[in-house]
């Protein structure tokens, strides 16, 4: 057979190859190149035109892999499913540091893998030991996920992932924490460390510088009244469980409530914050009551709460995919004899 002829063949069967879209080609996925690995875990990849696959480890060691995998995504590359891949194998059995394999197909090269093995110091295979652990933002802003400790595969498996719940506009309707504010209500107290007490959807609990209960008022009904007992700091949080509520609707409305004062002492600022227990906070948000002894409606831009920066620096920082507490307080240093009621506590869109 002649040179020209020898080419033309060639020529021929590379364009059949094309247009039935067969190729005698494979990958080696994982370990992708470049990447970290731990644990047990699949030396994995497809080949479309391999009877055998072996994996070469660093030793020179040569490792059967199973092959037969249907590979759905490959049908229109290799022109069948069963190109699939994978041998289990404990990476720590490498060493730690960077390793290097290489795939044969029938005991030809056909891709090679350089990524770094992370080994636990306790050796190869780390038996007797549980734990979990919590992974905040992820796999989105205000999700979490739980990682637990599994023996069998020397690795750590996603087990839970908690999301936020759409928050509702309620928080606070006659003197009782709403539904979705699960932790209840409770106060803060300068007195406790600044340590909380309290809790429960209808609150009546007695701290050491503050009280709040539910009480009949003579306008509204029931309604939650505190009174300050001492000249500590403190407030009232109307809380939720983690991983709090998406409140991401009420970006660019508003926070409502009542608020009467019974016993102004000599305080005439109340303050209001909205928090995610995360570092996150709208800061403390002033407003000015004329402390008549009657109701008096405020209407917070939502937008001023989140710029605001308190006298800590707090501010502006806050994950409205989060929000955990509704904050109310009265003036630091002026909360001696003070008593307030509040009504009527929600966001508005």
């Amino acid at each position: 057979m002649g040179m020209k002829t020898i080419i033309t063949a060639a020529l021929s069967a590379a364009a059949l190859a094309l247009s039935s879209g067969v190729f005698a080609e494979g990958r080696l996925e994982t370990p992708a190149d470049g990447s970290g690995i731990s644990g047990k875990a699949l030396f994995s990849g497809w080949h479309c035109d391999a009877s055998s696959i072996e994996i070469e480890l660093p030793s020179g060691t040569l490792l059967p892999a199973a092959t037969g995998t249907v590979r759905g995504d490959l049908n229109s590359r290799c022109g069948k499913t069963d190109v699939g891949f994978g041998l289990l194998f404990n990476m720590a059995e490498l060493g730690e540091g960077e390793q290097t394999v290489t795939a044969y197909a029938d005991g030809v090269e056909f891709a090679t893998s350089t990524f770094t093995v992370t080994k636990l110091s306790t050796g190869s295979y780390l038996s007797g030991a549980s734990k979990t652990v919590e992974v905040a933002d992820f796999p989105t802003a205000g999700n979490t996920v739980t990682l637990a400790w599994e023996q069998t595969l020397q690795n750590f498996v996603i087990t839970g992932e908690s999301i936020p719940a759409t928050g509702g506009a309620d928080v606070l309707q006659d003197g009782v924490a709403n539904a979705q504010y699960d932790a209840g209500i409770f106060a803060f107290d300068q007195a406790l460390n600044y340590g909380g007490c309290g809790g429960g959807p209808a609150a009546e609990t007695e701290c050491e510088s503050i009280s709040f209960a539910v009480v009949d008022d003579s306008d509204r009904g029931a309604v939650l009244e505190v009174s300050y007992l001492s000249d500590q700091f403190a407030g009232i949080v109307i809380d939720s469980n983690a991983p709090g509520l998406d409140m991401s609707a009420y970006e660019t409305g508003t926070l409502n409530f009542d608020i009467k004062v019974v016993s102004p002492g000599t305080n005439t600022v109340y303050k209001v914050k909205v928090d995610d227990h995360n570092s996150g906070s709208t800061g403390e948000y002033d407003v000015t009551t004329d402390n008549s002894g009657e109701w008096e409606t405020f209407s917070v831009n939502m937008s001023d709460l989140l710029v605001n920066v308190d006298g800590n620096g707090v501010g502006g920082n806050l994950s409205l995919s989060t929000v955990k507490a509704v904050v109310f307080m009265a003036t630091f240093g002026a909360t001696q004899d003070v008593v307030f009621r509040l009504d009527n506590v929600y966001f508005q869109e």
